[in-house]
Protein backbone atom coordinates (compact mmCIF):
# COMPACT_ATOMS: atom_id res chain seq x y z
CA UNK A 1 0.00 0.00 0.00
CA UNK A 2 1.41 3.41 -0.93
CA UNK A 3 1.81 6.18 1.63
CA UNK A 4 -0.71 8.31 -0.29
CA UNK A 5 -3.25 5.45 -0.26
CA UNK A 6 -2.71 4.84 3.45
CA UNK A 7 -3.13 8.55 4.14
CA UNK A 8 -6.40 8.59 2.20
CA UNK A 9 -7.65 5.56 4.10
CA UNK A 10 -6.69 7.20 7.40
CA UNK A 11 -8.58 10.34 6.43
CA UNK A 12 -11.64 8.29 5.43
CA UNK A 13 -11.49 6.38 8.72
CA UNK A 14 -11.18 9.63 10.68
CA UNK A 15 -14.11 11.14 8.78
CA UNK A 16 -16.21 8.06 9.57
CA UNK A 17 -15.20 8.12 13.23
CA UNK A 18 -15.91 11.84 13.42
CA UNK A 19 -19.33 11.39 11.83
CA UNK A 20 -20.15 8.64 14.32
CA UNK A 21 -19.02 10.79 17.26
CA UNK A 22 -21.07 13.75 16.06
CA UNK A 23 -24.11 11.58 15.41
CA UNK A 24 -23.90 10.21 18.94
CA UNK A 25 -22.95 13.55 20.52
CA UNK A 26 -26.47 14.65 21.52
CA UNK A 27 -26.61 11.57 23.77
CA UNK A 28 -23.19 12.21 25.30
CA UNK A 29 -22.71 14.44 28.30
CA UNK A 30 -19.93 13.83 30.84
CA UNK A 31 -17.52 12.47 28.23
CA UNK A 32 -18.45 15.33 25.92
CA UNK A 33 -17.52 17.88 28.56
CA UNK A 34 -14.03 16.45 29.06
CA UNK A 35 -13.37 16.27 25.33
CA UNK A 36 -14.65 19.82 24.81
CA UNK A 37 -12.40 21.12 27.62
CA UNK A 38 -9.39 19.38 26.07
CA UNK A 39 -10.37 20.80 22.69
CA UNK A 40 -10.71 24.28 24.15
CA UNK A 41 -7.22 24.05 25.68
CA UNK A 42 -5.79 22.88 22.36
CA UNK A 43 -7.69 25.63 20.51
CA UNK A 44 -6.30 28.27 22.90
CA UNK A 45 -2.78 26.90 22.40
CA UNK A 46 -2.80 26.63 18.61
CA UNK A 47 -5.70 28.59 17.12
CA UNK A 48 -6.56 31.56 19.33
CA UNK A 49 -3.58 33.61 18.18
CA UNK A 50 -5.42 34.12 14.87
CA UNK A 51 -9.05 33.17 15.59
CA UNK A 52 -9.13 34.87 19.01
CA UNK A 53 -9.79 33.45 22.45
CA UNK A 54 -13.52 33.57 21.73
CA UNK A 55 -13.07 32.07 18.21
CA UNK A 56 -14.63 35.14 16.58
CA UNK A 57 -11.67 35.69 14.22
CA UNK A 58 -10.08 38.59 16.07
CA UNK A 59 -6.90 37.18 17.56
CA UNK A 60 -3.74 39.26 18.00
CA UNK A 61 -2.23 38.00 14.73
CA UNK A 62 -5.44 38.39 12.68
CA UNK A 63 -4.41 41.76 11.30
CA UNK A 64 -1.21 40.27 9.89
CA UNK A 65 -3.13 38.01 7.52
CA UNK A 66 -4.20 38.99 3.99
CA UNK A 67 -7.59 37.43 4.65
CA UNK A 68 -8.95 37.64 8.17
CA UNK A 69 -9.57 34.41 10.09
CA UNK A 70 -13.06 32.97 10.11
CA UNK A 71 -15.52 33.49 12.93
CA UNK A 72 -15.66 29.87 14.09
CA UNK A 73 -18.75 30.42 16.23
CA UNK A 74 -21.07 30.66 13.21
CA UNK A 75 -20.01 27.56 11.28
CA UNK A 76 -23.32 25.79 11.96
CA UNK A 77 -25.37 28.90 11.27
CA UNK A 78 -23.59 29.38 7.93
CA UNK A 79 -24.14 25.71 7.05
CA UNK A 80 -27.91 25.75 7.49
CA UNK A 81 -27.96 24.86 11.18
CA UNK A 82 -25.80 21.72 11.09
CA UNK A 83 -22.18 21.66 12.21
CA UNK A 84 -20.14 21.09 9.02
CA UNK A 85 -17.87 18.44 10.52
CA UNK A 86 -16.43 17.24 7.19
CA UNK A 87 -15.43 20.74 6.06
CA UNK A 88 -13.97 21.54 9.49
CA UNK A 89 -12.09 18.23 9.52
CA UNK A 90 -10.63 18.89 6.07
CA UNK A 91 -9.55 22.36 7.15
CA UNK A 92 -7.89 21.16 10.34
CA UNK A 93 -6.21 18.10 8.83
CA UNK A 94 -4.95 20.06 5.83
CA UNK A 95 -7.03 18.40 3.10
CA UNK A 96 -8.50 21.82 2.30
CA UNK A 97 -6.32 24.67 3.40
CA UNK A 98 -7.14 28.31 3.89
CA UNK A 99 -4.20 30.33 2.58
CA UNK A 100 -3.43 31.56 6.09
CA UNK A 101 -2.81 28.01 7.35
CA UNK A 102 0.29 27.59 5.18
CA UNK A 103 1.17 24.62 2.98
CA UNK A 104 0.31 20.99 3.60
CA UNK A 105 3.93 20.17 4.36
CA UNK A 106 4.22 22.76 7.09
CA UNK A 107 0.98 24.18 8.43
CA UNK A 108 1.33 27.16 10.72
CA UNK A 109 0.88 24.98 13.82
CA UNK A 110 3.80 22.76 12.83
CA UNK A 111 4.32 19.03 13.04
CA UNK A 112 2.06 18.57 16.06
CA UNK A 113 -1.11 18.51 13.95
CA UNK A 114 0.40 16.32 11.25
CA UNK A 115 1.81 13.62 13.48
CA UNK A 116 0.23 14.08 16.87
CA UNK A 117 3.65 14.82 18.34
CA UNK A 118 4.68 12.20 20.87
CA UNK A 119 1.22 10.61 20.66
CA UNK A 120 1.66 9.71 16.97
CA UNK A 121 -1.02 9.59 14.27
CA UNK A 122 -3.70 8.30 16.63
CA UNK A 123 -2.96 11.23 18.92
CA UNK A 124 -3.30 13.64 16.01
CA UNK A 125 -6.75 12.23 15.23
CA UNK A 126 -7.74 12.66 18.86
CA UNK A 127 -6.49 16.26 18.85
CA UNK A 128 -8.55 17.05 15.77
CA UNK A 129 -11.66 15.48 17.31
CA UNK A 130 -11.15 17.42 20.55
CA UNK A 131 -10.98 20.72 18.72
CA UNK A 132 -13.98 19.81 16.57
CA UNK A 133 -16.05 18.92 19.63
CA UNK A 134 -15.05 22.22 21.23
CA UNK A 135 -15.96 24.18 18.10
CA UNK A 136 -19.27 22.39 17.90
CA UNK A 137 -19.99 23.33 21.51
CA UNK A 138 -19.49 27.08 20.92
CA UNK A 139 -21.77 27.48 17.90
CA UNK A 140 -24.21 30.38 17.99
CA UNK A 141 -27.85 29.45 17.59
Amino acid sequence: MTEKHASSLSRIALAGLTAAVFAAAPGLSAADSGVEKAGEARFQQYCAVCHGKNAKGVGPFAELLKKGPADLTVLSKNAGGTFPFERVLKTIDGTELPIAHGGRDMPIWGQEWKSGGAAGETGARGQVLEVMMYLRSIQEK
